[in-house]
């Protein structure tokens, strides 16, 4: 878990027992009346509790209802927690990157210029990229791993693989929170080399699916199959001339 919201959390939490410690001895002291500064002091803890709560809560519920989803296999209810153009870039900007290594472009380009490329170049990784914008196939992907296009991923390391729901505790952990965004390592018993970042963000008031990580093989996969589509077409261009 990210150190500020732990700690955040532990320093309120903290603050609450010590208020409400002060207030049973002050009781104690006067059995008659509780001083009015007391009692705001007491309930401001407890908005502050109760605030702290939602905050951890709330992404958690929208992962529920995603994994829910997935789990079900249930597309429509899957396309409603998935906001799919950012989804789009999320995964171009990781495709188009590693396409762009693969190529040596990188170098030609520099880190500035590399980075406004991988943003601008969602048409060059559609073709990959595609397959995870509809809600079937994006099921399938997320549940069993099953990519149709250019790479190979074991069902296991599948992102809502059964290790998921087996782990719930382990992948709370290791979340990371945002005043907008939650993030979970999935599956969570897999090394980190293997995991996907799933992340959510605030969309309207509901939390929705924006991006999912990917790990480096399954990266490059993609992006290896995006070169080898493009030299096909360079060479089938050069043919018709």
């Amino acid at each position: 878990m990210s150190r500020f919201p732990f700690i955040a959390a532990l320093t309120i939490i903290a603050v609450g027992v010590v208020v409400l410690l002060v207030g049973v001895v002050q009781s104690q002291r006067d059995s008659r009346s509780v001083p009015t500064n007391m009692r705001w002091g007491l309930w401001t803890t407890v908005v502050l509790i109760v605030l702290l709560v939602a905050y951890f809560a709330w992404p958690l519920v929208g992962f529920y209802s995603l994994a829910s989803a997935v789990e079900s296999r249930n597309a429509a209810a899957l396309a409603e927690r998935v906001d799919f153009p950012s989804l789009r870039r999320s995964l171009s900007q990781q495709v188009i990157a590693e396409y762009l290594k693969l190529t040596g472009k990188d170098k030609e380009l520099g880190r500035f210029r590399t980075g406004i490329a991988s943003g601008v170049g969602a048409a060059l990784a559609e073709p990959v990229v595609a397959q995870f914008l509809n809600p079937e196939t994006l099921l399938d992907f997320l549940n069993k791993g099953s990519v149709k296009v250019g790479a190979s991923i074991s069902s296991e390391i599948a992102p809502f693989s059964g290790s998921t729901w087996r782990n719930a505790w382990r992948v709370w952990w290791h979340s990371e929170y945002g005043l907008t965004r939650f993030s979970a390592y999935l599956p969570p018993d897999k090394s980190k080399d293997e995991q996907f970042k799933v992340g959510l963000s605030l969309r309207n008031l509901e939390w929705k699916l924006t991006g999912i990580g990917l790990p480096d093989h399954l990266r490059v996969q993609l992006a290896q199959e995006l070169v080898r589509r493009n030299k096909n077409g360079n060479s089938a261009r050069d043919s018709a001339r």
